[in-house]
This record gives structure tokens, sequence and C-alpha cells, in this order.
């Protein structure tokens, strides 16, 4: 091809100037031979491969095996020994005894103060208050009153007494408290029916007033 090439050129340049030159043919000397004339040489084509159904296969879930855990030993701590109790004697209580009720007495009335007693030679006007201690009276003692014991009252209670000729009680008050209305009550009864040794002056018996003092008190009772 080179060799023609060059040739070529050759030529052309040689005849450049004539008209009448017929350019060489470069396929001159060589013999065409169409290929399609023999055809292609046919190759079988390939059976179609029958497609075979796939089977699914079922894979089993895994099960993992379960480990038991080993069974703890616990140890039970040895029982502790309980004390035996010991039997404490029976002690039987003894029957509380009542003190014995004391019997009601009745108050002692204090005696008044002794009055000296003028003489007759002295004085001719000289005067006995009235009094309650005269043996042939006879007047009960003021009774204790068993509510007054019970709440262990005491007290002395002194009694105005205004007394008559004929030594009765006219009036009575009060003219020294106990502090306990019960001992106040009890008093002004007991003396209420008292009789009275009449007070006198200059030998007649004339109406006075006297103080009676009585006393409670829980020893006399």
């Amino acid at each position: 091809m080179a060799f023609m090439l060059h040739g070529a050129t050759a030529w052309g340049l040689l005849g450049l100037n004539d008209t009448s030159y017929t350019p060489p043919n470069p396929n001159a000397g060589f013999e065409v031979v169409d290929l399609s004339a023999f055809g292609a040489p046919s190759v079988p084509e390939p059976e179609p491969v029958a497609e075979k159904p796939v089977e699914e296969v079922k894979s089993e879930p895994l099960v993992e095996p379960v480990i038991e855990p080993e069974p703890t030993v616990v140890e039970e701590p040895a029982p502790i020994p309980l004390p035996v109790p010991v039997a404490k004697p029976v002690v039987k209580p003894q029957p509380v005894q009542k003190p014995a009720p004391k019997p009601v007495q009745k108050a002692q009335p204090i005696p008044p103060p002794k009055q000296q007693m003028a003489t007759p030679a002295g004085n001719q006007n000289a005067f006995v208050p009235p009094s309650s201690n005269a043996a042939y009276l006879h007047n009960p003692k003021p009774a204790y009153p068993v509510q007054a014991q019970r709440r262990n009252l005491e007290g002395v209670v002194v009694v105005a007494v205004e007394v008559s000729e004929a030594g009765e009680p006219l009036s009575i008050t009060i003219k020294k408290s106990s502090g306990f209305m019960l001992l106040d009550k009890a008093a002004l009864k007991a003396v209420r029916v008292w009789r009275f040794a009449p007070a006198t002056r200059g030998g007649r018996a004339v109406s006075a007033q006297v103080d009676v003092p009585i006393r409670f008190s829980l020893n006399d009772a």
C-alpha cells in the first residue's frame, strides 16, 4: 500500500498538465470475492430449557435450648432452742377484808367556860349565864352525819342561843361555821331541842344569850 501511494503521488506530479491522464484503479489486479454468496454457517438455536418450579423450603424456626438454672440449695439455719419458761407458783389473792363500819356516835358538846359566880355578900346583882350542862337536863348529843363521816369531815360549830327565863331556846343562829353545811345543820338540829338552865341576875331567872360550841371529830365518832 505504501508503494502504491508513492506511485500515485509520482504520477500525480508528472501528469498535472496532462488532461487526458486517467488515474490508476487501486483495485486493479485484485479479485473481489463476495462472501455473502457463501452464506453464514447456520448455528442451531439452543432448545429452551424448561424451568423447574422452585420448591420453597420452609425452614423450621430455630428453637434455642432452654437451659434450666441449677436449683440453689439454701441452707436453713439450725433452729434456736427456745428457753423453757419457768412456771411461777400461783399465788392466790387473799380476800380483801373490809373494815367494819364504826358505830355512829353522837358528838360531845363542849362545855362552856366556867364563869365565876359572885357571892351575895360581894354583889347582890351578880349575873350567872345560861347553861346546858346541868345533869337534870338530859340533852341528847348531836348526831354525827354519816355522810360527813364518809367524807372525813370534821369541825367545830359555835351556835348562839337566846335562852328564855324558862330555859327554852328562843332563837338559835350559827355564830361560827365549821366550813361544812352538813355539820352546821346537825348542830342546829341538836340545839333546837335542848333545854337550858336559865340565866340569873341577883338570884332571879332572866333571859340571856349563850354561845354553845359543838365539836365534830372522827376520833370521837
